[in-house]
């Protein structure tokens, strides 16, 4: 299999995965939210970045340059971020689903009352 073509396969189901588990999480009353995701997600591709850079410049590792699709963030194949950018998908959405019922009713409930205290403050 081709580094693109796998890296493709890895995203779509790490993205299915997190649709599914927002679906699940709306049907709780919650939602997942998308900020802390976007700031992982980003921490995570610059660490990449940086640390493949580093590696294969140093030789610790090599790829099969056939296999890969040529484009590249200094010397590391843009296949590569494929994994961060799952892991930043795919934890939230996991998280939410191995989540049990009775604890997501009671989260549900414990953040309507957090909602219920700010709105008296502000009155």
């Amino acid at each position: 299999m081709r580094y693109p073509l796998l890296a493709l396969v890895l995203v779509g189901l790490a993205a299915a995965v997190r649709v599914l588990a927002g679906a699940v999480a709306r049907r709780r009353g919650r939602r997942i939210p998308v900020a802390p995701t976007l700031v992982a997600a980003i921490a995570l591709l610059v660490l990449t970045a940086a640390f493949d850079n580093v590696m294969l410049a140093v030789g610790v590792d090599d790829y099969a340059r056939a296999h890969a699709s040529g484009l590249a963030i200094g010397r590391a194949p843009i296949e590569d971020f494929s994994y961060p950018l799952a892991t930043a998908l795919l934890l939230p959405g996991v998280w939410e689903l191995s989540r049990r019922r009775h604890h997501a009713e009671h989260d549900a409930e414990h953040d309507a009352e957090r909602a219920g205290r700010g709105a008296r403050r502000a009155a």
